[in-house]
C-alpha cells in the first residue's frame, strides 16, 4: 500500500513538473505597413473639421491625421497563455516628415519635421519614438494624429510628405499634401 501511494505521488509530481516546465510557444500576429497618407484638419472639436489653406489659420490650429494601411499577413489565434501581439513584419527604422520649404533656421527644407511635433490618439500625447515603436511597428491602429510643437518663422505653403524607411532598406512615401503653415 505504501509502495502504491508513493508511486502515485511520484507520478502526480512528475506530471505537474512536466506541465509547469513546458512553455507555450506564442507567435505574433504579423502585419505590413502598406500605405501612408495624411489629411490636414483643424483642432476644433475632435479634430474632424476641414482645414482650408485660404483661412490662413495659425499652426496651433492644425492637426494632421496620419492614415496607415496595415493588412495582416499572418494571424495567429490567441489563447489564454498567449495574448494577441501585433508586429510589423518589416519594422520601420526611420520615420520622417519633410517639407519643400524651410520651417525655421533649425529645420531647413528636407529636414525631419517630426522632431517638432507631438503625436496623439486624441486622448494622450506621444513622442516620435513611442509612436514608431508602439503604434507604427507594434499595433494594428491605422489612424493617428500629430500637431506641431513649434511655429514656423514665416507663413509659407509647405508641401509635406512622410517617408518611412524599413528594416530591409525599402521606403514608402505618403502622397504630398499642401499646407499653409502660419506662425
Amino acid at each position: 500500500m505504501f509502495r502504491n501511494s508513493f508511486i502515485n505521488t511520484l507520478g502526480v509530481g512528475l506530471s505537474l513538473l512536466l506541465f509547469t516546465s513546458c512553455e507555450t510557444t506564442c507567435k505574433d500576429t504579423l502585419f505590413e505597413l502598406e500605405e501612408l497618407s495624411m489629411v490636414p484638419r483643424t483642432i476644433d472639436g475632435a479634430g474632424n473639421s476641414i482645414w482650408y489653406n485660404d483661412d490662413a489659420l495659425p499652426i496651433d490650429r492644425l492637426i494632421v491625421n496620419i492614415r496607415m494601411v496595415k493588412p495582416v499577413q499572418v494571424l495567429f489565434n490567441p489563447s489564454p497563455e498567449c495574448p494577441l501581439v501585433y508586429k510589423n513584419s518589416n519594422p520601420v527604422t526611420s520615420f520622417q516628415l519633410v517639407s519643400n520649404e524651410d520651417f525655421n533656421d533649425a529645420y531647413p527644407a528636407g529636414s525631419d519635421l517630426f522632431e517638432v511635433v507631438s503625436f496623439s490618439d486624441l486622448t494622450k500625447a506621444y513622442t516620435k519614438e513611442e509612436f514608431v515603436d508602439n503604434f507604427v511597428n507594434e499595433s494594428n491602429f491605422g489612424t493617428f494624429y500629430f500637431t506641431f510643437t513649434e511655429s514656423p518663422e514665416v507663413s509659407e505653403m509647405h508641401s509635406l510628405k512622410i517617408i518611412a524607411r524599413f528594416q530591409d532598406g525599402s521606403t514608402k512615401q505618403s502622397s504630398i499634401i499642401p499646407v499653409l503653415l502660419t506662425p
